[in-house]
Formats: structure tokens, C-alpha cells, sequence
């Protein structure tokens, strides 16, 4: 299960970056690119003792439903074990804020929590960042 779930995961980063500019697979090295996408980004933390479990929650009920919006790029769920606590990290791209506007609403840089977010998450964060995405280099 746990290796199955990893290869899924894998899957998701590996297929946001590659099919983010098809022609980046083409190229040898970077290209900054002339019409830049969003990278919409939300982190936060949980006690370690429950890092999995919100790892899982946070695929099932947070990145499937990112990756089935339309107009969705791409979707990474990145998480790290630190002593005490865990630190989650999803990006979720776009074409450009307006299409991330059309999905979150006029307060589209606030945190849109998930249901038991309060069940797990430590000191919630009210605010989701956005970068311009110059160049994306995948190689396979």
C-alpha cells in the first residue's frame, strides 16, 4: 500500500512538471518561457505522530480534488518529517491568476480548508501564495 501510494505521488509530480510545457522535454537545458504559468502554493503542519494520516486525508480529499478542476496544469503534494512536526507543501498550477480566480473567487489568496483541517493541522495558515512559473524543466 505505503510503495503503491508513493508511485502514485511520484506519478503526479512527475506528470505536472512534464506536461506543463510539452516542449521541455524537447529541450537539452531550461527555457524561461515568454507567457509564464501560476503555481498556487499552501503549506502547512501537523504533529508527526499523525503525519501520515493527514498525508493520506490531504491526497484523498485535497490533490484528487485539485487534479479533477478544470483548467487544472498539474498538482504536487510534497511532505517532510522534522522531530516534532510534519510540513506539507501542495502547488497546484494554472495559466494564469485569472483561472485561479475563476476556481477560489475574489478572496483567492485565502486558505481554502479542508474539512477536518482542524482535526490536524497546527497554527493554519490564512493565506496561499502564487509565483509566476518562468521555467519548468522536467527530465525523465
Amino acid at each position: 500500500m505505503e510503495i503503491a501510494r508513493r508511485e502514485t505521488l511520484l506519478g503526479l509530480i512527475g506528470a505536472s512538471a512534464a506536461g506543463w510545457a510539452v516542449h521541455a522535454s524537447a529541450e537539452e537545458a531550461p527555457v524561461m518561457s515568454s507567457n509564464p504559468g501560476v503555481a498556487r502554493i499552501w503549506r502547512g503542519r501537523t504533529p508527526v505522530a499523525r503525519a501520515e494520516e493527514y498525508r493520506q486525508y490531504l491526497f484523498d480529499v485535497g490533490v484528487r480534488k485539485i487534479a479533477s478542476i478544470p483548467g487544472n496544469r498539474g498538482v504536487q503534494l510534497l511532505m517532510r518529517k522534522l522531530t516534532d512536526e510534519a510540513e506539507f507543501m501542495v502547488v497546484f498550477y494554472r495559466y494564469n491568476v485569472e483561472a485561479i480566480k475563476g476556481y477560489a473567487g475574489p478572496t483567492y489568496e485565502n486558505v481554502h480548508d479542508l474539512p477536518r483541517d482542524n482535526e490536524f493541522l497546527i497554527d493554519k495558515e490564512k493565506l496561499v501564495r502564487h509565483f509566476e512559473l518562468d521555467v519548468n524543466f522536467w527530465r525523465r
